[in-house]
């Protein structure tokens, strides 16, 4: 199944739905299908189609959304970059990924390698004219074809996403996500749209990480309402969920903390969230501790992945963090608190020692995950691969927890 099958349901079911709300403006999720239709209506005319990548550098927005599922429909592949790299790495990854279209941000424009590696009319400029680029984003949508007119292969197991991560090197890397690996995922742990049930999510992870592109592709299988913020800052997160009555949010550890001890913080009213989940960095106990007194209508899960694994592998549900109990019965609920949780549905974890052996109870090892949903490799980094996957299906995480 392409994931841009995600989209067309969603659009079918819950057709006159608001799927994005950014920056003030509202997209229905038909509207947003027209939109993708068109993107990738003049991609093609422009030569894009299967295996050929896609690269997009901006801070989050509808755009991003757009171009994932656009490339998704043209079986192309979708390369998010950074917005905080710094020329030095901009020029790595984009000679990494040799995309064949750059959708970027005006700020952005003066990183670009000017060595001739990717000719000026291949950069598509999001939010200004196409004056020092090739197009403009909106007059690329407004000259094509709304009618989807490209029908992708049914290829699971085909690329869909290069994502950059550093790892444990300095240099990045690029994972190779399929369809099957975000596809696995969704079907597994989402409830698909359903006329009968709104939901209305904020995203503030960034897309290019693994979890805020999880997040908007959940948003949209689940046919949620998105409220997409392009930058984190505490007070407009306050703002925001208190304005659309969100019903769940997504934050680092370090944004929760912040937005919690915001002055204003009682200013708002936050008694929609009935969901926060937490992940990406480790949860200080104490941090954790004051979330869930500052929050007692809202339930927490602590979700824990990593690029390769396309998002979570194990989860620390609601219940865990509900203190309530016996002395015996918090003491245990709060030593789960430094956990991470069990294994989802569609994976097997484990820690193994050095050998790949299994660790004995309390000894510390690594972490191997196993599942159709890991990546395919590291795009071009052959011995990169080889060290990381064991058959595909293995997944070797340094951690340092134990078992």
């Amino acid at each position: 199944m392409n994931t841009t099958e995600f989209l067309m349901i969603a659009s079918a079911i819950v057709p006159e739905r608001t799927a994005i709300i950014f920056d003030g403006d509202h997209i229905s999720f038909e509207m947003l299908q027209e939109r993708v239709n068109r993107l990738a209506n003049a991609m093609s005319e422009l030569g894009i189609g299967r295996g050929d990548r896609v690269a997009a550098m901006q801070t989050n927005c509808h755009h991003l959304i757009e171009i994932y599922f656009a490339a998704a429909q043209l079986d192309a592949i979708y390369v998010p970059i950074n917005f905080r790299a710094k020329e030095e790495e901009l020029a790595i990854m984009l000679g990494i990924a040799q995309p064949d279209l750059l959708f970027l941000g005006e700020r952005y424009l003066p990183l670009v390698p000017t060595d001739g590696s990717l000719s000026v009319e291949r950069i598509v400029m999001l939010d200004a004219p196409a004056a020092n680029a090739g197009y403009a984003y909106d007059d690329m949508l407004a000259n094509a074809d709304p009618e989807q007119v490209h029908f992708p292969e049914d290829d699971e197991d085909a690329t869909t996403v290069i994502m950059f991560t550093s790892g444990t090197t300095s240099v990045p890397k690029g994972a190779q996500l399929t369809h099957d690996s975000f596809g696995t995922f969704l079907l597994t742990n989402v409830a698909p749209a359903d006329p009968e049930v709104e939901e209305t999510n904020l995203l503030t992870v960034p897309m290019y990480h693994v979890a805020g592109l999880q997040a908007a592709l959940a948003a949209v299988f689940g046919g949620r309402t998105l409220v997409v913020m392009p930058q984190f800052d505490a007070e407009r997160w306050l703002g925001l969920v208190a304005e659309y009555r969100a019903d769940r949010a997504m934050l680092v550890p370090t944004m929760l903390k912040m937005v919690m001890d915001h002055p204003k913080f009682s200013d708002y009213d936050l008694s929609s969230l009935s969901v926060i989940t937490y992940g990406a960095a480790p949860m200080p106990l104490p941090v954790v501790r004051q979330a869930i007194e500052t929050f007692p209508g809202t339930r927490f899960i602590n979700a824990f992945g990593q690029t390769e694994t396309a998002s979570t592998i194990t989860m620390l549900p609601p219940d865990d963090h509900d203190l309530t109990g016996t002395a015996e019965e918090v003491e245990t609920k709060l030593r789960r608190l430094t956990s991470i949780g069990k294994p989802l549905d569609d994976v097997e974890v484990m820690i193994v020692t050095e050998d790949g052996d299994p660790v004995g109870e309390g000894e510390v090892g690594e972490i191997v995950a196993r599942g159709p949903r890991m990546m395919t490799g590291y795009w071009r980094l052959d011995d990169a691969t080889r060290d990381t996957l064991k058959g595909r299906v293995a997944l070797h995480r340094g951690s340092g927890l134990a078992g």
